[in-house]
């Protein structure tokens, strides 16, 4: 269960333009009746994967055309690709003494000017888990996580309520809500693939036209893998 509060005024939710936080921001604003929603959303390797943009921005639209009712307000925020997690890991230090990556630390600080801002009540993000299948290799370290205590999904962070819902899910179950609340066509629009392509990056890169695959990515064979087993 997603934890909301309907006094809540002001809501932010992170939007990457992928299944996780596309399927999040569904059941939120699903849930929704008088509260604003604050989409924040990242331009992130803006060279070689210029269409991560809009795969996010074809979400919000989706969201906007599916709850006409509710209020939203988007907010984008850049990363520099020198500070993507990428082959540098996490090597520096933030504020409150974590060693997180870059771009980890620009996600945070954004959400954190976002929520001052705009006096949000709530943070919602979709990370999920690394899938248990040891079939699918290199997932990312931060989501080799396991169980521990159901305070982990909602905290209370300098006055603002930060929800992780899917921390402990991983992918499979995701896909399954996608075919559960008849919302496939919002999951064809969403995009999991990390992979780069030759000879295809900002320069020549059209918004709205097809994008392959790379089928090789830890992203690609998740969704593969979580796909296969709610056959979709």
């Amino acid at each position: 269960m997603i934890h909301f509060e309907p006094r809540w005024k002001n809501i932010g939710i992170s939007v990457s333009g992928g299944a996780d936080s596309a399927l999040l921001a569904f059941l939120l604003c699903s849930k929704i009746v008088n509260t604003k929603v604050h989409v924040l959303s990242h331009v992130r390797m803006w060279k070689t994967r210029p269409w991560q943009r809009y795969d996010s921005i074809n979400v919000f639209n989706w969201l906007m055309d599916r709850f006409p009712n509710i209020n939203f307000q988007r907010h984008e925020n850049f990363i520099p690709p020198d500070l993507e997690y990428g082959d540098n890991g996490a090597h520096i230090k933030d504020e409150y003494g974590n060693i997180r990556s870059g771009d980890q630390i620009i996600v945070r600080a954004h959400a954190e000017w976002i929520a001052s801002t705009y006096s949000l009540d709530a943070w919602y993000a979709g990370k999920t888990k690394n899938p248990s299948d040891d079939s699918i290799t290199k997932g990312m370290p931060d989501r080799n996580v396991t169980y521990k205590d159901p305070s982990e999904l909602v905290k209370d962070f300098n006055g603002v309520t930060v929800c992780h819902p899917f921390l402990y899910t991983e992918k499979d179950w995701i896909i399954s809500q996608y075919k559960e609340h008849n919302i496939l066509d919002l999951l064809n629009i969403t995009r999991s693939c990390e992979g780069d392509f030759k000879n295809f990056d900002y320069k020549n890169y059209i918004p709205g036209q097809l994008v392959p695959e790379c089928n090789e990515c830890f992203w690609c064979q998740e969704r593969h893998w979580a796909m296969e087993k709610n056959n979709v």
